[in-house]
């Protein structure tokens, strides 16, 4: 992986989005924030370096989060990153690799985004 694992937030709350962006990297991580599924696959998908973790909210416009989930699931380039889901909504019935309910706690947040983070560099 080399250098500080890459987080995409995927959220539709531009104050949101920009607050965890910028709280993730205060604490070392490399963050980029996307404002629905589609710019976040979009983006992806054209990436030369992909993120270690995918933070999901789940209701969101153009394309939701279980939409972004399914497809990403059949692109092989992007099935592997795991996905954490962090939403108000329920999250029945949808893959992820952890699921944090909103409002989430910052300490929680960063420690599900810090093991899968070690999680994923070690299968790299």
């Amino acid at each position: 992986m080399g250098g500080r694992a890459r987080v995409a937030v995927v959220e539709d709350d531009e104050d949101i989005r920009d607050l965890v962006v910028q709280l993730l990297s205060d604490l070392g991580f490399e963050s980029v924030g996307y404002p629905d599924g589609r710019a976040a696959l979009d983006a992806l998908r054209r990436a030369s370096v992909l993120p270690s973790v995918i933070l999901l909210d789940l209701e969101m416009p153009v394309m939701d989060g279980p939409e972004f989930r399914r497809e990403q699931l059949a692109d092989p380039a992007l099935a592997a990153i795991p996905v954490v889901i962090a939403s108000g909504s329920d999250p029945a019935g949808i893959s992820a690799d952890a699921y944090v309910p909103k409002p989430y706690e910052i300490a929680t947040l960063c420690e599900v985004v810090a093991r899968l983070s070690l999680r994923a560099a070690a299968a790299a």
